[in-house]
């Protein structure tokens, strides 16, 4: 009987969602037995733990959890083990089937599980008390419990300066804030609130805006939505014209519609800078992507008054959540001092010396003294 020919494994590069400038650049692939040997080659301590379990009727695929005993929390352990033996589907051909079973049911925006595709990443989180769970045939990597202030930190936050981290992490959320809120506050200027504008700044958009059709509300939505049509078009498209398919028509569809009054340069503005400033915390492009429409159409019906109540439900119904025991918006609500050295403004890994509060764990000796 003839021997069956070794599986085809993609080489092991740098994951193109996590592109560093300094740091690892090995990235997890399809194949899980050489994902567990990128972590296994971390962890060379007996208390590091993984447990196998097979999810799948027909696929029957290969499940892996992975964390440390002492460190991470066993109910923690146990409650997402459970949750997995307990799921009974005919198959499961990526780490996101088993992500929507650990999520909970009532939660369907904002996700619950974490996830990543660098190695030095995951046995980080691991260190600080989560579970890293490994599926064959993807290379993301779900991590549990997860709060919502990880997709702000970057993979390198951590091999550069703690100055220029805090910056950077900074305008991350400065982009994030404007990329939801802009365009609504620039459709309740302009319908409710113009005379907080400055002069000079209301005549220059009264001037480019005074010949569009349309009212400022359906302006920038209509902007809203080509820039989501053109993304997706250059997405889809084969690799050689996607790009070019993206450019040109952002650039030919908004200098044409401006010239023929159709759209102002204002609104063309303002919907571009949502959609860059959208992508500098890509982990939450989607959601930041219907917040932003969601906040366009308040602005554009109550103004700032509806803005500010749409932005408080946001606030409380985020403070609500949490991922298996870990608040979702923490550090910040609760407020954690200790976990706040990793927070926006990160401080040296020689001054946390304890593991984060927020997530559950047992033991939260990170660093020891050096007298110790």
């Amino acid at each position: 009987m003839a021997e069956k020919p070794p599986p085809v494994r993609r080489g092991i590069n740098e994951p193109p969602t996590s592109s560093v400038i300094q740091g690892p650049r090995m990235g997890f692939i399809e194949d899980i037995e050489a994902n567990l040997q990128m972590i296994d080659a971390k962890f060379k301590h007996p208390d590091f733990k993984k447990v196998e379990l097979e999810v799948g009727r027909y696929t029957q695929t290969r499940v892996v959890m992975a964390y440390i005993e002492g460190v991470a929390d066993p109910d923690v352990t146990k409650k997402i083990e459970e949750k997995i033996k307990q799921i009974n589907i005919d198959g499961i051909v990526d780490s996101n089937y088993i992500a929507q079973f650990l999520q909970d049911e009532k939660v369907k925006f904002f996700r619950q599980v974490g996830s990543d595709e660098k190695p030095d990443i995951i046995a980080a989180k691991i260190l600080e008390g989560r579970v890293a769970i490994f599926v064959n045939g993807t290379p993301q990597v779900l991590t549990v419990p997860y709060i919502l202030f990880e997709d702000v930190q970057h993979s390198d936050d951590y091999y550069s300066l703690s100055a220029n981290i805090s910056l950077r992490r900074f305008l991350r959320i400065v982009g994030c804030v404007i990329a939801i809120l802009g365009p609504g506050l620039f459709i309740a200027v302009q319908l409710y609130h113009y005379n907080i504008m400055p002069i000079n700044m209301l005549m220059a958009i009264a001037g480019t805006s005074h010949n569009s059709p349309f009212s400022p509300m359906l302006e920038v939505i209509f902007v809203l939505i080509l820039f989501e049509v053109l993304y997706e078009a250059s997405l889809h498209a084969p690799r050689h014209i996607g790009a070019v398919t993206g450019l040109l028509g952002a650039l030919v569809l908004g200098e044409v519609a401006i010239r023929s009054g159709l759209l102002s340069p204002p609104a063309v503005l303002v919907g571009a800078m949502s959609v860059i400033f959208m992508y500098v915390i890509p982990d939450l492009a989607s959601q930041i992507s219907i917040l932003r429409f969601t906040f366009a159409i308040v602005g554009g019906i109550l103004g700032l008054f509806g803005i500010v109540i749409a932005g408080l439900v946001l606030v409380i119904y985020l403070a609500s959540l949490d991922s298996y025991g870990a608040p979702y918006l923490a550090p910040y609500a609760p407020y954690i001092k200790s976990d706040t050295k990793d927070g926006i403004f990160k401080s040296s890994v020689r001054e946390m010396k304890t593991r984060p509060k927020s997530i559950p764990n047992v033991n939260k000796t990170r660093l020891q003294d050096e007298k110790d």
